[in-house]
């Protein structure tokens, strides 16, 4: 006490004052505090009903908020501005039991002559702060009454109704919370992918997102009650107890309807204290798990039309036929020697056509063992052959459902596998090996192969249903030395792509590093042709390219033919220095044509009598 009247002292409180000080109050601030006090209140003042007291609830400030009371004691305390809204802390009134209460954040009871102000030596006031979860003050309960009849008992009741105030509150804050984990919940499981349901130990549906009432088309208000099995025959998902299954492999029939659904399954035991209370079973689609597993391991087509270098007309021709086949969902068979850009072609109709958002799956057919390949085609089931994945493993037919499957050397293929895809291709469904279900598969074929597989069907080495199974849509990629013309630019790709690779600037090209990579005949293609140009790159120690830094099996060609130069047809002279020339100026037409001593519109009909687009 003698502390709080010397704080009193120190904020020069005036004891003489005749009222209290009122202050504007927002009281919708503190409406919630009013709701769960009020009923207490009420029930404290029929306790002191009638004799002269007050229940007055402040706030964390000690500015009176609400106040219950006989009206000749609320008159009474009218006179000394003891009102709602009036501001009964220790700074403004000195000590009180609202004011001090705060302070000392505790209880406390003050009689008569013990108060600072003389407005209030007349009364006796008993208060106790109220507390929120986090022990913050956010309240005063206080009970004021004529001094003569003050009693230790009335502080203990003004405790115990701020105990009962704070039960209530963290009651409403404890529901509140639940209410918003709900909230939480519910919105976390209807924007998950899987389809989820979370049973009791009964088997009883507790919850249901909408993800699994979308994909199996079930009534949204009629799941959550029913038994697990009268929605699923599948006895893996409705056998009771807490099993636990990870990425499980299923089909699931629905009732009533027993529409089956291939799905991947986990179910997940939930426990409380050690004891199992329920089970989450968590679904999803086969066909997405799929889609996402090809997302991650790059089986998706990258190449587009666009990324296919080449200005050739013949080549034009064939890129145009490539465009042609991806407008159609037929089987395609691209034919070529080894390294002109089969399975570019194959990556860019796949990526042009309606298919482009589906899987692209590569298989080489000759790059893998014959007594390997069936299973990677159409997969296996679990305990199929000594080594089996346990659970299986789906095929790449079956991961390129919707999609495209791309068989590169096909004509490696024996014939016995021939037949196994023959009867895929026909009937579009696959059988995994060492399994008996039929799997239903939409997937479009693109094959390629470096053979010529009508002669291969003429020994006997191919079948021929399976041949004109494939050869709906037939490409025949040209080898690089029948578009020679392409070959600088080939070169400025390939040296661009590699400089940036190799972190080494663009170097300057020279004219015999192309004249000598235009008379090698490239037997191993655009492949070879890239790969010399990497080595060159690596070996590399000038900014400058000459038939020099070329690899000894072409400089070695390019010097040989040297002396046979001057024997060259006029014409094939003239070309050459056409496109050296292009190159050697990055395609700039006037710089090329100044180089060459000719006029511009002398270059340009050059071009178009040899056919050299840039």
């Amino acid at each position: 006490m003698k502390e709080s009247w010397i704080r009193s002292k120190k904020w020069k409180v005036n004891p003489f004052q005749p009222f209290g000080p009122i202050k504007k109050i927002e009281i919708e601030r503190y409406q919630s505090l009013i709701d769960w006090a009020m009923p207490l209140m009420e029930g404290l003042y029929s306790i002191v009903k009638g004799s002269g007291f007050l229940v007055i609830l402040c706030n964390e400030k000690g500015q009176l908020l609400k106040s219950i009371g006989d009206p000749d004691t609320l008159l009474m305390a009218e006179q000394i501005g003891f009102v709602e809204g009036a501001d009964w802390s220790e700074q403004s009134v000195g000590t009180n039991a609202i004011g001090t209460s705060i302070v000392m954040d505790q209880p406390i009871q003050i009689v008569a002559e013990e108060h600072y102000s003389e407005i209030c030596q007349s009364w006796t006031c008993s208060a106790a702060p109220i507390h929120d979860a986090k022990g913050n003050i956010i309240g005063v309960l206080n009970v004021s009454g004529p001094y003569e009849k003050v009693h230790p008992h009335t502080l203990g009741m003004v405790v115990s109704a701020v105990k009962a105030i704070e039960y209530q509150m963290a009651l409403n804050e404890n529901a509140e919370k639940n209410s918003m984990m709900q909230r939480f919940l519910e919105a976390t499981t209807n924007n998950m992918k899987e389809s989820i349901l979370i049973t009791d130990t009964e088997g009883n549906i507790i919850k249901a997102n909408e993800q699994l009432k979308k994909m199996m088309n079930l009534d949204p208000s009629g799941l959550e009650g029913k038994k697990i099995q009268e929605l699923f025959t599948n006895q893996t998902i409705v056998s009771n107890g807490p099993i636990y299954l990870q990425n499980e492999e299923l089909h699931v029939a629905v009732r009533p309807s027993r529409k089956n659904y291939h799905v991947m399954v986990d179910k997940i035991p939930i426990y409380k204290d050690k004891q199992w209370i329920g089970s989450m079973i968590m679904m999803k689609e086969i066909h997405k798990v799929r889609q996402f597993v090809n997302h991650l391991s790059g089986n998706q087509a990258k190449i587009t039309f666009d990324d296919i270098i080449g200005q050739h007309p013949l080549f034009i021709q064939k890129i145009q036929e490539a465009k042609l086949a991806a407008r159609t969902d037929s089987n395609v068979l691209i034919l070529g020697e080894s390294g002109t850009g089969k399975e570019m072609f194959a990556q860019a109709i796949h990526h042009e056509s309606d298919r482009r958002n589906k899987p692209f799956i590569a298989i080489n057919c000759g790059g893998i063992p014959r007594d390997l390949l069936g299973s990677e085609l159409f997969g296996y089931v679990d305990g199929a052959f000594t080594g089996a994945k346990k659970g299986g493993s789906a095929g790449k037919f079956e991961l390129a459902d919707g999609g495209t499957l791309f068989l590169d050397e096909i004509g490696e293929m024996s014939l016995e596998m021939q037949v196994l895809l023959l009867r895929v291709i026909q009937e579009k469904e696959v059988m995994r090996i060492g399994g008996h279900k039929v799997i239903p598969v939409d997937v479009r074929i693109i094959a390629a192969t470096n053979k010529n597989l009508r002669e291969e069907v003429q020994k006997g080495s191919f079948r021929e249903d399976l041949f004109f199974r494939l050869h709906v849509m037939p490409i025949t990629l040209p080898p690089l030395r029948e578009r020679k013309e392409d070959i600088p630019l080939l070169v400025r790709h390939f040296i661009d792509k590699l400089s940036k690779k190799l972190n080494k600037p663009f170097p300057d090209i020279r004219p015999d590093f192309l004249q000598a990579l235009l008379q090698y005949d490239w037997p191993g293609n655009i492949r070879e042709l890239q790969n010399i140009i990497e080595r060159t790159l690596n070996r590399q120690t000038k900014p400058v390219l000459s038939a020099k830094d070329l690899p000894e099996e072409v400089f070695h060609l390019f010097s040989g033919q040297k002396e046979e130069k001057s024997f060259m047809h006029k014409e094939d002279i003239k070309k050459q220095a056409i496109l050296q020339a292009l190159c050697l100026f990055h395609g700039n037409v006037t710089k090329a044509a100044k180089n060459l001593g000719i006029s511009r519109s002398t270059f340009y009909r050059q071009m178009r009598k040899f056919h050299i687009t840039y």
